[in-house]
């Protein structure tokens, strides 16, 4: 059986990992000074962050239309596969989702949508499973049950360097911004389950790793077998503590990188970044390590 996989921008995985996976991607809308830009197609996260601070009004996302997914899923299925696996952002955070599933009730049952209950790499790393597990031959049908699994143990710790996104984005109040900015704290946030919470807060920009390093070890044994990822908006070089850390403590089977796109680099700022993890028991890890690149 041949299994095709998709996912939205918000997965932000890169060019070369969609290519080399042959993974599509659905892009979302940026509407931002009275323009719209179609995510990572004509927008770059690079180029969006270099304009994110000069920016007056917030910008806004928009989830794709459901004839966008209608469309890919059908020239999918026209040019040979059996099914396609559809992977997107929680649905708490985006109507991303909703518009998949619409799409893939006009075309059938060929068509598995997902809601990951994450976002950026996280969704990435649920792609990146779906992809080699049909890459090993496996159906639809058994590899959504399997994500389903999965996405129950993933989650994902974010520290934004300045408060001010979240502020602009009705996140946090401006009173908390300025107490804030004043004390030199910092937030960890957590993604579970499709929602953010705050995790722990820190005094000063140094802490932030050893925090985000100290809340994975709350949750995850050392040993453990692990996918994880590392999500930044901007300046990569600083986190490379973080990837050590995670790779000292737990046998990282897999690790991707990459830029955290507009949709949530508009609420955490420049310089904000995050680690994502998927804990594996040893039989899962043991799945892993069958399927081939």
């Amino acid at each position: 059986m041949r299994v095709a996989v998709v996912t939205d921008s918000t997965a932000d995985l890169p060019p070369v990992f969609l290519d080399r996976y042959g993974v599509t991607m659905v892009p979302l809308t940026i509407e931002m000074e009275g323009a719209s830009y179609r995510d990572r197609v004509d927008l770059d996260p690079e180029a969006f962050l270099e304009r994110l601070p000069s920016l007056c009004q917030f910008p806004h996302t928009a989830a794709p239309a459901p004839g966008a997914f209608y469309d890919v899923y059908r020239r999918i299925l026209d040019s040979g596969a059996d099914a396609v696996i559809s992977i997107h952002l929680a649905r708490g955070l985006s109507a991303t989702v909703t518009a998949a599933e619409t799409a893939a009730a006009m075309v059938g049952d060929a068509v598995h949508v997902v809601d990951g209950e994450s976002a950026s790499l996280g969704t990435g790393l649920l792609v990146w499973w779906a992809a080699r597990r049909a890459r090993a031959g496996m159906p639809a049908t058994a590899i959504r049950e399997e994500l389903e699994w999965l996405k129950g143990r993933l989650f994902a710790l974010t520290a934004p360097i300045t408060l001010e996104y979240l502020a602009r984005g009705g996140r946090i109040g401006q009173a908390q911004r300025w107490v804030g900015t004043l004390l030199d704290m910092k937030p960890v946030l957590a993604l579970e389950r499709g929602a953010f919470r705050p995790e722990r807060r820190v005094r000063g920009e140094r802490q932030l790793v050893p925090a985000l390093l100290a809340a994975v070890g709350d949750r995850v044994e050392r040993g453990t077998p692990v996918l994880a990822a590392l999500g930044h908006a901007g300046f990569p070089q600083r986190y490379g503590a973080l990837e050590e850390g995670m790779r000292t403590r737990y046998e990282v089977l897999g690790w991707l990188e990459g830029v955290i796109g507009p949709a949530i680099s508009a609420h955490v700022g420049p310089g904000a970044f995050g680690v994502i993890v998927l804990p594996l028991t040893p039989e899962w890890a043991q799945l892993w390590k069958e399927t081939t690149e």
